[in-house]
């Protein structure tokens, strides 16, 4: 478990290794998946507005979903090349204190099920081509993309060429969104356990009336709190277009269900929203619980002050060091998106009600329709 976690975050230029190796890999990833990202989009866009196949909505609206998909993981990329020193100075100051043992086994499960759900996604269009005799090699949903390369689907080979490629920029779909997710639950876990180490302190110094110790906890909390600040500040970009774009796509995916209850799309295009939208789910309750774990973790440091004696002690000195270690335990660790709404699960809430209200919206207007047209 631990090997996986540290193995992935510095393969990923959160490390360097001390000869600079970690960086040069970061970089060269970095313009491969900038430069198959973009290409992908500009043919995506190109067959989206100058598309032969008009009539066919059910692959316009798979182009489009790709499209929409293209452009967020191009838009994640540039966010974590802007913030990828940061990335890398909060990796190096949490090494040594490290994280929770039940985070590790998290982030490892997290790994683990984007390799897996990477394979799966590509494996079910080649078994499908394979297995079905209705589909064909070359047509439209036999490739774990839209094909938008103009190149005719002639022969195996060139069908495998093309799937290769499809494939790549489909790992680098899921690497892109694994790296956010796992730094993301790293930088928690180093928020706990940090505030684990306080409370320990706080509770030894309010115990034998050590104002040393208590000015060395005051410390450690001034540096947790700076920590944290600095996570906010690299994590707003991501969580902005995570939560909002997931929000756009699921509401893109409810009108294409409709479409497909309609009869005018390919029932395929049901089980691509169906499939993607549950991601987008998983990936926005991991934020949220995450972000909703760490909003109580200065209760520990408030019990401990308030359940001894030594907070009503006589000593000016300690009392003050007391004072000061309370009023800055009761800053709430709360995760704000540029003060447009709080990463917890409140925000959870509203969003899996939203959904529902805006499919609710759309059935009942289908019925209307149904309805009128029966009469």
């Amino acid at each position: 478990m631990t090997d996986i976690v540290e193995i992935f975050l510095q393969r990923l230029g959160c490390s360097d290794d001390g000869d600079g190796r970690g960086t040069r890999r970061a970089v060269f990833f970095t313009y491969c998946e900038s430069a198959i990202t973009l290409f992908f989009a500009v043919l995506t866009y190109l067959s989206l507005v100058y598309s032969s196949t008009g009539d066919n909505l059910s692959i316009r609206i798979y182009g489009l979903l790709c499209f929409v998909i293209e452009i967020y993981i191009f838009a994640y990329t540039a966010v974590r090349v802007y913030h990828q020193s940061e990335h890398h100075d909060m990796y190096q100051r949490s090494r040594q204190m490290g994280i929770p043992e039940n985070y590790r086994r998290k982030i490892a499960t997290v790994i683990k099920y984007h390799l897996v759900m990477s394979n799966v996604v590509l494996a079910i269009p080649m078994l499908c081509t394979i297995l079905l005799d209705e589909l064909r090699m070359g047509d439209p949903f036999t490739f774990p993309f839209a094909d938008v390369m103009p190149i005719k689907t002639a022969n195996v080979t060139v069908y495998v060429c093309k799937y290769i490629l499809y494939a790549l920029h489909t790992y680098f779909a899921h690497l892109e969104l694994c790296f956010l997710n796992v730094t993301f639950m790293y930088s928690t876990g180093v928020v706990k356990r940090h505030f684990q180490v306080l409370d320990e302190q706080v509770e030894e110094a309010m115990v034998t009336e050590d104002e040393q110790k208590l000015k060395i906890a005051i410390i450690h909390h001034q540096q947790v709190l700076k920590f944290f600040k600095d996570m906010k500040t690299v994590y707003e970009k991501p969580l902005l277009l995570t939560i909002e774009g997931f929000g756009l796509y699921i509401g893109l995916c409810c009108c294409a269900i409709i479409q497909v209850i309609q009869g005018f799309v390919d029932q395929i295009i049901l089980g691509l929203c169906m499939a993607s939208c549950v991601a987008g789910f998983m990936t926005i309750s991991l934020y949220c619980i995450c972000a909703s774990n760490m909003y109580d973790l200065q209760n520990g440091i408030l019990n401990s002050l308030y359940e001894h004696r030594a907070c009503y002690s006589r000593n000016k000195s300690f009392k003050r060091l007391n004072l000061i270690m309370m009023t800055r335990a009761t800053i709430p660790l709360e995760f704000n998106v540029y003060s447009l709404f709080i990463v917890n699960l409140n925000l959870l809430v509203k969003i899996l009600k939203l959904t529902y209200s805006v499919l609710n919206v759309l059935l009942t207007t289908i019925n209307l329709k149904f309805k009128e047209t029966a009469t």
